[in-house]
């Protein structure tokens, strides 16, 4: 019984670049060890032979491979497009484009409604695509979903207010370092989260002269300090020790 050869690739897209992509068309092309040599030999020959193959990465070997055969079928296809083109009756390129929009032309998604959320005694009900009306625990410290749009009743997340923690420096300005806040999607599939947890957003990239530095340092361990009482609201919300 004969076995499945290994697949590699493909290590990076191959177009034209005159011409505005429709779609990528991914191929698997069997090759035997000779065809395999002869392509990378044909490739690396057209790079002048540089760098040398002893230290071409795996992946740059694969793009000389694939870039040649890449190469050879994207001029093939150059040299017949147009003529092609030209002898094709109108009724037949129609009857072709159909086959192609079928193939290869992705329907444009279904504008997303906005929740039109009806609030309740410590409920919410919520617009759901797979289980239409949804009655829906509503923490209280939520701070609800007049800006969802109506999804699957997993994606349905409860949020709560922003905690943040800024820097003003003389080089970047007003700049956020932190932000957090607490959040649960109670009917999560894929992760499921029958506990609130913390949602945390830290980014900081900036090259700092000392007193900048200083003010950096300082908006850090502010942020640290927010953090813990947000954490703490979070395990006495899920009734564990702080």
């Amino acid at each position: 019984m004969s076995t499945q050869p290994p697949a590699f690739g493909p290590t990076e897209i191959i177009g034209d670049d005159e011409h505005t992509p429709h779609a990528i068309v991914m191929l698997a092309v069997a090759l035997p060890r000779e065809q395999l040599r002869a392509a990378l030999a044909i490739g690396h020959g057209q790079m002048a032979g540089e760098p040398p193959l002893e230290a071409m990465s795996t992946d740059d070997v694969r793009r000389e491979v694939e870039g040649y055969l890449g190469a050879c079928a994207v001029v093939e296809l150059d040299r017949e497009t147009d003529a092609i083109n030209e002898r094709l009756a109108p009724e037949h390129a129609a009857v072709l484009d159909a086959a192609i929009d079928r193939a290869y032309t992705r329907p444009a998604p279904a504008p997303r409604q906005p929740q039109d959320p009806r609030y309740g005694d410590g409920t919410v009900i919520l617009k759901t695509t797979d289980h239409g009306e949804a009655v829906i625990p509503e923490p209280a410290w939520c701070v609800g979903h007049d800006d969802d749009q109506v999804g699957y009743l997993a994606d349905v997340t409860h949020n709560g207010r922003p905690v943040r923690a800024d820097v003003s420096t003389e080089r970047y300005g007003l700049a956020e370092v932190m932000e957090a806040h607490i959040t649960q999607a109670p009917h999560g599939v894929i992760r499921p989260e029958p506990q609130p947890l913390l949602s945390v957003l830290i980014d900081v990239d900036m090259t700092v002269a000392p007193d900048d530095g200083r003010k950096l340092a300082q908006a850090l361990r502010l942020a640290s300090l927010r953090l813990d009482r947000a954490l703490n609201e979070v395990a006495r919300l899920r009734g564990e020790r702080q």
